[in-house]
């Protein structure tokens, strides 16, 4: 017998425990970022996440994705030192940060 793509997917806890699920699986995670500074008018120089205003001292590496909703891609290095993957959605225009 052969089973279908439906039966065979696990279902999805409830609430937000699928987001425990995504990252026991291997995914990452994505939370919204205010941009609170570009250089040359679509690099990341500063940005705020839960409260607190990084400065980016170097955009390490930059690529895009396209597919349904396309995206620019940006590992940074702040000032701290600390390292991070933003990303834009272009058709939105809203910023994001991979945890």
């Amino acid at each position: 017998m052969m089973r279908t793509w439906r039966l065979a997917s696990p279902a999805l806890p409830p609430g937000r425990a699928w987001l425990s699920a995504l990252r026991r699986a291997g995914e990452r995670a994505i939370e919204p970022v205010e941009i609170c500074g570009q250089r040359f008018g679509f690099l990341p120089a500063r940005f705020r996440h839960r409260g607190e205003l990084r400065h980016v001292r170097r955009v390490e590496r930059s690529w895009d994705e396209a597919g349904r909703a396309p995206r620019r891609y940006f590992s940074v290095r702040c000032a701290d030192g600390s390292g991070w993957t933003l990303f834009q959605d272009l058709r939105a225009g809203t910023w994001h940060l991979v945890v």
